[in-house]
């Protein structure tokens, strides 16, 4: 009896270890993503994320000799799915009636993003590329929230403000 007992309990452990281990081995987000691609100048373009821990990111696009794209997303992670939500942010200039670009959606696999559903007038048929955290420190910022832009010439360094004179 005694055994069986014990048997049990190790039993009910090593469930429990074995159910609770997902959970763990959940990968996180870090600060900043960045991907490139195109296969000719006229298409190539850079594509930057940065996430930050209060769920709000900003997405840069820069096409080969046009002026980079800003948006302002919410972001969510459930498991290896990655969803951000476009908004338009307070400060910025857009028109309020221009409809925002439907979600852009990633999986997250070994600290890649692979796009997997994305608006195609906004981000192109292709979508952007795959995108894979900078090197090094990498960490999120608190908020992302009140940038107008990325710092383009050291996006891991704080962002333009929609205050700054830049």
């Amino acid at each position: 009896m005694r055994f069986h007992s014990c048997t049990s309990v190790v039993a009910s452990l090593l469930v429990l270890a074995v159910v609770s281990l997902p959970a763990h081995a959940a990968e996180k987000l870090k600060g900043f993503y960045s991907g490139s691609g195109g296969i000719s100048a006229e298409v190539h373009r850079v594509f930057i994320i940065e996430f930050a821990a209060d769920g709000t990111a900003i997405l840069q696009q820069k096409w080969h000799d046009k002026d980079p794209q800003t948006w302002h997303a919410r972001w969510k992670q459930e498991n290896k799915k990655v969803t951000l939500i476009y908004y338009t942010a307070k400060e910025s200039k857009e028109s309020k009636d221009a409809p925002l670009p439907e979600p852009l959606i990633f999986d997250f696999k070994h600290g890649t993003l692979t796009p997997v559903s994305w608006d195609t007038p906004t981000l192109g048929y292709t979508g952007p590329p795959k995108l894979t955290p900078f090197g090094g420190t990498n960490a999120q910022a608190g908020s992302v929230a009140g940038c107008r832009d990325l710092n383009i010439l050291d996006p891991t360094r704080e962002c333009v403000t929609w205050g700054s004179n830049r």
